[in-house]
């Protein structure tokens, strides 16, 4: 009995843990992969972020792994720790997740000072991944922005190369019109030029002469 009560337990802490896990990792900036993969870049020698990101990502995929647990977010926060590892262990430096690891150690690099404390859930450590996040958001905004502006201006462009195309078209249109019905114009033109020149000619006819 014990020992089935022990193995209950056992599970429960598992997949309590599994959640815990799950809800940490959903809880991080999406964008700030060491704090996903609770790697501290103030700490860890830059040299040994790729082996170690190596390990970690093996025990906590098999932790967080949807398959093992019943979580609704699991997926989500699977998909980040894959995103995450896939990032820190880039090293080619023409790829963009090698890039975007620079651009994120550079962020932390700014907070590097004499004396840092190693653990990762010192305080100071935490205050820095919450400053890291305000960074990394106001980026965002700010590329949004750009994006927005871009949008705008293209879609601008778009509206008056469409107006050029319609009234080039319709200038078009227009001319063809034209030409179509020169004919009938000439004819109209001659038949009316007829009508003067008979009238002229009868204004013209000498008066009778009464006897």
């Amino acid at each position: 009995m014990s020992a089935e009560l022990d193995r209950i337990l056992s599970i429960e802490e598992s997949a309590l843990n599994r959640n815990n896990e799950i809800d940490r990792i959903l809880e991080c900036n999406e964008q700030d992969f060491f704090a996903i993969t609770e790697i501290n870049p103030l700490t860890t020698p830059i040299d040994e972020i790729p082996t170690l990101i190596t390990k970690i990502y093996r025990k906590k995929s098999l932790l967080i792994h949807p398959d093992k647990t019943d979580h609704p977010r699991a997926s989500e926060a699977f998909d980040r720790l894959k995103k995450a590892q896939k990032i820190l262990t880039s090293t080619d430096e023409n790829e963009s997740e090698f890039k975007e690891k620079q651009r994120l150690m550079s962020i932390y690099a700014t907070f590097h000072s004499d004396g840092v404390p190693s653990s990762f859930d010192d305080p100071f450590h935490v205050r820095v991944r919450s400053k890291v996040d305000e960074i990394i958001e106001n980026e965002l905004a700010h590329s949004e922005l750009e994006r927005l502006a871009k949008v705008s201006e293209e879609t601008r462009k778009n509206e008056m190369q469409k107006q050029m195309r319609e009234e080039k078209e319709s200038q078009r249109k227009m001319e063809s019109e034209w030409e179509e019905t020169r004919d009938s114009r000439v004819q109209n033109w001659r038949n009316y030029s007829n009508k003067i020149e008979k009238k002229g000619k009868k204004k013209k006819s000498k008066p009778k002469i009464l006897a």
